[in-house]
């Protein structure tokens, strides 16, 4: 089972970005779903988050009464508790986190549809290298649903240039997240890779549970496989948020961080400086 959320960010501390846009998913094998589930509870129990209260990595304004009185030692020590849970029951992660401020390309026309097909590729080649088939769960679209839909439903019957639709099984399906405790885990994925990528420091603080869970490629690293980052610009920050050296793409592995060559690539802001004062 795999379970989709998305996240937005206009809080970005780290210089250089833009607004992220970000789309992320969890991979939860089947006989995970209900321990999952019931070890949450556990943990909700445990730190006195009440029964039914949907967790959430921004309650907003509506959230239950609970939120807005919690401690701040609460929401840390939930979030790093729901990774590390997910992490202990083999539950992996993809996210693709889009930069406006490099490419400014219009939400729901280009970027949302662009960002979908990321995950969806990275969703087929996951379940390919487990020889699984899935069924993927998203939350229910805030706006345009119906245009985001009929997009998710082309991925399922058509795939992408570099994807064939082997192994989803059914169109993408929608559910509401506060009744799906997986939902609101892929929330938390999608919310605080972004935070960490835009350098919050409530997502920084988590990089250690989120590598965990990351998707990795053949040769261990997340970067293209549990995290996409585009434009490819960005990709020098897989050396600031996971200590990658090297970085594929397209057949070609291209040295990231201090290792690259100063003019390896032109718009590469991210070769020497992590954009929040740390210089190689």
């Amino acid at each position: 089972m795999v379970f989709v959320d998305d996240s937005k960010t206009d809080q970005v501390p780290r210089a250089g970005l833009g607004q992220l846009v970000a789309l992320g998913a969890v991979f939860v094998p089947e006989d995970a779903l209900g321990p999952y589930a019931a070890d949450l509870a556990g943990l909700c129990a445990e730190l006195g988050v009440p029964e039914g209260v949907e967790l959430k990595w921004n309650p907003g304004r509506a959230a239950p009464q609970f939120w807005r009185g919690a401690g701040g030692r609460l929401r840390p020590a939930l979030r790093r508790g729901m990774l590390e849970l997910a992490a202990d029951h083999g539950i992996r992660s993809a996210v693709v986190v889009w930069d406006r401020g490099h490419l400014d390309w219009p939400m729901r026309d280009r970027v949302e549809p662009a960002v979908l097909a990321y995950l969806y590729e990275r969703i087929e080649r996951f379940l390919a290298e487990r020889d699984a088939l899935g069924v993927v769960v998203a939350d229910e679209p805030g706006h345009a649903g119906g245009s985001w839909l009929r997009a998710a439903k082309e991925l399922t019957e058509s795939g992408t240039p570099h994807v064939v639709p082997e192994r989803v099984v059914l169109p993408i399906l929608t559910a509401p997240s506060h009744l799906v405790p997986h939902l609101q885990l892929a929330d938390l994925v999608a919310a605080a890779t972004t935070a960490a990528v835009a350098g919050r420091p409530a997502g920084l603080e988590l990089l250690e549970p989120l590598a965990r869970l990351a998707r990795r490629n053949e040769a261990g690293r997340i970067g293209g496989a549990g995290l996409v980052l585009w434009p490819p610009q960005l990709m020098d920050l897989h050396f600031w948020l996971f200590g990658e050296r090297v970085y594929r793409r397209r057949g070609r592995e291209h040295p990231l961080g201090p290792a690259a060559a100063p003019a390896d690539r032109p718009g590469r802001i991210f070769q020497r400086t992590d954009g929040l004062g740390r210089t190689a």
